[in-house]
């Protein structure tokens, strides 16, 4: 399945020259859909995996964990899946088929293929388990509901026992491998044939704009050019 991962980090709390205040980002991404859908009763819709349920929660585990890397204070990353595949699948089900579910499987397992990798693959394992945080969007467009969702990664790791951090560095190879290893998790949560002929995969541009604005507005307050350390990949 066809899906945008885009990276970004911040180099502190208080974001960076082309990223959000990290709290703002917290803020929006647990009460909005999209920039112009407020409301405070989205309070518990954070999936924890051990970074936090709420944004109070994840800052604190933020602010204990930065110290381990000089460089970042913390990954945002947005995966946003092809609206139209998604749309079809719910076409194929016997009975209304919600996705958020597969989507949220999707992403745990994605998770846990991708630090597999990355302790066969870096040159100096992580200390612990890589901890994050996520809430799923479900705003509306034109071409119907763009599903998407917010990771929030640390900068280091932890080890349990002895407290030492490894930073947690996000270069080309590992966005790719996430990426790869994202949609071929999408491919088998929502029962796809894994699709190769990229010549096939061009289909209409337009939601694909959306989605990466989507990526960019984030309440209006990231700008529209990338910045060296972001990656925005599609497979």
């Amino acid at each position: 399945m066809k899906c945008i991962c885009n990276f970004r980090y911040a180099q502190s709390r208080k974001g960076g020259a082309h990223f959000p205040d990290v709290k703002g980002l917290l803020r929006y991404v647990q009460f909005r859909d999209d920039r112009d859908d407020y409301s405070s009763r989205r309070a518990n819709r954070w999936i924890d995996g051990g970074l936090g349920a709420s944004y109070p929660q994840i800052l604190a585990r933020l602010d204990h964990l930065s110290p381990g890397n000089r460089d970042a204070y913390c990954f945002s990353v947005v995966i946003s899946p092809d609206p139209e595949a998604m749309a079809a699948w719910r076409e194929r089900q016997d009975v209304d088929g919600d996705p958020y579910e597969r989507f949220v499987e999707t992403i745990r397992e994605t998770m846990e293929e991708w630090e597999t990798w990355r302790l066969d693959n870096d040159p100096r394992p992580q200390a612990g388990r890589i901890e994050y945080s996520f809430v799923v969007h479900r705003p509306e467009r034109e071409y119907g509901e763009q599903m998407h969702a917010h990771l929030i990664l640390p900068a280091a790791t932890e080890h349990p026992a002895t407290r030492d951090k490894t930073p947690l560095f996000n270069y080309r190879p590992h966005v790719e491998a996430f990426k790869e290893i994202t949609g071929r998790q999408l491919d088998r949560a929502f029962e796809l044939e894994r699709e190769r002929d990229e010549p096939e995969l061009e289909k209409k541009r337009e939601p694909e704009l959306d989605r990466e604005r989507e990526a960019e507005e984030l309440e209006g307050i990231l700008p529209e050019r990338e910045i060296g350390f972001v990656l925005s990949l599609e497979r």
